[in-house]
């Protein structure tokens, strides 16, 4: 993502805050929360995290969710990568993994520029 700029946040402040920040050359700032699941279905979300995710898209803000599916015992090949739009992440709280999300890989075929394309805008959700 040679167009983009990506700042890990650490933000005991602003509770919330996703951990990813993506500036993208020439449109603006991308925000995404990174999750793990590795026993059940549950993705945990603080209140504040639903909170920001749910402000951000009543104003129209790109924000994702991007969770690895990673249960213990199983194989890399068994893992998946799941992507929610920050719109998402109310349902996603109250249903996990079950909630479809708008792009979902096996670990092992992860498209790379289709990820790199719904993150920067240039590929539609």
């Amino acid at each position: 993502m040679s167009n983009c700029l990506f700042t890990r946040v650490e933000n005991r402040l602003g509770l919330g805050t996703p951990d990813v920040l993506i500036a993208v050359k020439n449109r603006g700032f991308v925000l995404v929360e990174l999750k793990v699941v590795k026993r059940g279905r549950k993705v945990r979300l603080s209140p504040h995290q639903i909170a920001f995710h749910a402000r951000h898209a009543d104003h129209g803000c790109p924000s994702y969710i991007l969770v690895l599916h990673a249960p213990t015992g199983k194989r890399v090949h068994e893992c998946e990568l799941l992507l929610y739009a920050g719109e998402q992440a109310i349902r996603l709280h109250e249903g996990g993994i079950d909630v479809t999300p708008i792009r979902r890989w096996n670990w092992a075929e992860v498209q790379w520029e289709i990820l790199r394309g719904v993150l920067t805008g240039d590929v539609q959700v």
